[in-house]
Formats: structure tokens, sequence, C-alpha cells
């Protein structure tokens, strides 16, 4: 599959889950895409105990999948906090698996993401999606000036969706999802 039509995917699937994303949100999955969990957690305890006291505050689901696909360049996936609980998945298998994400380590290459950006823009641009071309660009312009980081959902995603889920690479949440 060419890198457009994967981009163009990855996109409309967000599209189809969270109809009302915006430009960040947009960036936000295809920067997570790329490069995977960009989290400052240094040590085990301090992964399990922010996972334990985010698992305590939000609610069960188990109308929601328990992950899904974001995937560009390696199988990555977005795992729901709320599926989790709602399956009795232990705190224990998620920060495991989410520990270990966090060393798993993918280049930091800015132009290729900007490429990938620029990509993203045109799609964003057209149907479904039809948001101002103007503003995305300016949006990509100011993120650019900042390095392109690690930002957080808008507060529209956060308050309509509620997200709670961690990024990891599907060979290590197989790992630890299927162990009993």
């Amino acid at each position: 599959m060419i890198l457009e039509e994967k981009i163009n995917n990855l996109l409309l699937n967000e599209f189809s889950l969270f109809p009302k994303s915006e430009v960040q949100d947009y960036y936000k999955l295809l920067f997570q895409s790329v490069f995977g969990a960009e989290h400052m957690i240094k040590d085990y305890n301090t992964c399990y105990m922010i996972l334990e006291n985010e698992i305590s505050q939000i609610k069960a689901d188990s109308n929601c999948s328990l992950y899904y696909d974001i995937s560009l360049e390696f199988p990555l996936v977005r795992v729901n906090l709320s599926r989790c609980k709602a399956e009795n998945i232990s705190i224990n298998k998620i920060s495991n698996a989410f520990f270990e994400s966090t060393k798993f380590k993918t280049e930091r290459n800015k132009e290729k993401f900007e490429f990938y950006l620029n990509i993203a823009v045109n799609q964003l641009s057209k149907h479904p999606f039809s948001l101002n071309k103007e503003e995305l660009r300016f949006f990509i312009n100011e993120i650019r000036k900042k390095g392109f980081p690690a930002i957080h959902h808008s507060e529209s995603y956060r308050n309509l969706y509620n997200p709670h889920y961690r990024v990891i690479p599907f060979v290590i949440w197989s790992k630890y999802a299927l162990k009993n």
C-alpha cells in the first residue's frame, strides 16, 4: 500500500471513530503513529501508580474496542483503558506492556514526519474531513516552530470522547495481553 493511502486510511479510521476530531487531534494521531509513545516514565513503579490512578477514575466500557490500530511504519495500537477495566485486565499487565513500550525507540526524523504531515494536510482538507487548508497550514507552521512536540488532544476531543489509552507496539501488547 502506498504511503498516501496508508495515511489516508489512518485518518479515515480516526474520523469514523471520532468524527469531531480537530487538527491537533489528527496531529497527535500522526505523531503517535510515527514516533510511538512519548512519555517521560523513568521507572516501573511510577508507570504503575499513574496507570492505577487513571484507571480508578474512569468508567468501565465494554462497548468500545480493546484497542485500535494506528500503524504506519510498524504495528502500533492505542489500548483503551476503559475496555481494559471492563475486561478486568490487570493493571500489572497493562503497566508492564506500557513500560516496555517506553523503551521502544523510534528514529526522530523531523523531515520525514513533516513530509507525512503534508500528506495529511492534503487529505484533511478534502471530504469527509473538510478542514480549512489555511488553518491546517497555520497549525503546522506553528507546531514546526516548536520542533514538532508531543501534544494533548483538543479540549473538545477530551470532552466528547474522554480518551484514556496507552500507545503500545502491537507485538508488546500481544505478549502481555494474551498471558493468563
